[in-house]
């Protein structure tokens, strides 16, 4: 088998993220002890001094925070953005959303949700255009270039194959005490930042309050606020979970989160979210946007017949039906709803590369975001891509 210094560029993501796959199938015989606790004890947990930040998905409190905060700004308007997860490919989302301000019609919007990658890029689309250059050095700095560190044979006995080191020091690194004050200042204005991950031992989507925790402040805000950052982007079997300390019914443990496109590729909405029901003014229709940092069609590419390309090729293939089948529910939502959904993908000419973190493609990413909205050709309205099938552009 080639290491991950000796597979060319153009497939060492992919090599990655089958070793990754095989971590999961055999890391079970390499255990760390955990505190014991129980359903009871973890459905009253919260974390120390954080009470009522997150919710479990389908829970009536959050629809209700949701919708108070669908409220039109000051043009009439209510918009609401989605990003998804996607590794690398989230340099698109970041270059769509860097060249949306220069064309002058980049909203402010009501709620910014992120999964994954997309929870990287979230705070600087809610916080707006003056934090666009820190949005762009999260995925042009050098930091991001030396995020996979890969942690040999030993990796695939452990709880991650690539040290968690570089993505924690990443996400520290921007989430300083300006950022979280700036975001508890526009949650006290009633909007609302949500970050996605999955707890591992409830097998559910936690949506946590990022504004809520912000408001908080001081160092345990901030630190909380990285870690739930670094849960969304933790891909199980790529890095280790993130273990978030908890009081539960008077118990402290620790709760196990990890990637929150493990239960869905990007959050928008609820099945009891009632979005804008009330709203009979056709000016007030609400504006829901959903960045899909991968693609949605399916590509024809012969499959080896080999271990690792069947494992990458069923990962890609489980990816994009997941992605589907939400924007389906999504879309079928808005229109009974009256929402406006707008989706933007990545397009079939760029590399679908999640584990590519190299400055040429994160910068070819990243362009490729800015010349999709900049041509007005980013996003499209309403229905999402039928499962057909693209030729995969070389190299991959």
């Amino acid at each position: 088998m080639p290491t991950l210094k000796s597979a060319k560029p153009a497939r060492r993501h992919r090599l990655a993220l089958a070793l990754a796959a095989v971590s999961i199938a055999i890391g079970g015989c390499a255990t760390t002890p955990r505190t014991p606790f129980t359903a009871s004890e973890q459905a009253a947990a919260s974390p120390a001094g954080f009470d009522h930040v997150r919710y479990v998905q389908d829970e009536p409190d959050l629809a209700d925070m949701m919708e108070g905060a669908l409220k039109p700004d000051g043009r009439g308007e209510v918009n609401a953005l989605a990003i998804s997860g996607g590794g690398a490919n989230g340099a698109y989302g970041a270059g769509l959303i860097y060249g949306w301000t220069k064309t002058g019609r980049r909203p402010q919007f009501q709620i910014v949700t992120g999964v994954s990658a997309g929870a990287l890029s979230a705070p600087f689309a809610f916080l707006g255009p003056s934090w666009d250059e820190q949005l762009k050095q999260t995925y042009l700095g050098d930091k991001i270039h030396h995020l996979l560190q890969g942690r040999g044979l030993f990796g695939v006995f452990t709880s991650g194959f690539f040290r968690k080191s570089p993505l924690e020091e990443l996400v520290r690194s921007y989430v300083t005490d300006d950022l979280v004050r700036a975001v508890a200042a526009e949650h006290a204005k009633g909007r609302r930042l949500l970050v996605a991950t999955t707890n591992l031992d409830t097998e559910q989507l936690i949506v946590w309050d990022m504004g809520a925790i912000a408001a908080r402040g001081g160092p345990q805000a901030r630190d909380l606020f990285a870690q739930v950052l670094i849960a969304s982007a933790s891909v199980p079997g790529v890095f280790p979970p993130t273990m978030i300390e908890v009081d539960g019914a008077g118990r402290r443990f620790a709760e196990m989160h990890v990637d929150g496109q493990a239960e869905s590729p990007f959050f928008a909405i609820t099945e009891r979210l009632r979005l804008m029901e009330r709203a009979t003014d056709p000016r007030l229709r609400p504006h829901l946007y959903v960045i899909v940092n991968g693609p949605r069609a399916n590509e024809f590419e012969v499959t080896p017949h080999a271990t690792i390309p069947i494992l990458i090729r069923t990962i890609d293939a489980a990816s994009k039906a997941s992605i589907r089948s939400v924007l389906a529910d999504t879309l079928d939502f808005c229109r009974q709803n009256g929402c406006d959904l707008r989706v933007a993908d990545l397009p079939p000419t760029q590399k679908n590369a999640a584990l590519d973190f190299s400055a040429a493609h994160l910068q070819s990413l990243f362009a490729a975001g800015e010349a999709a909205i900049a041509s007005g050709q980013a996003w499209e309205a309403a229905a999402p891509l039928p499962p057909k099938l693209v030729q995969a552009p070389p190299g991959q």
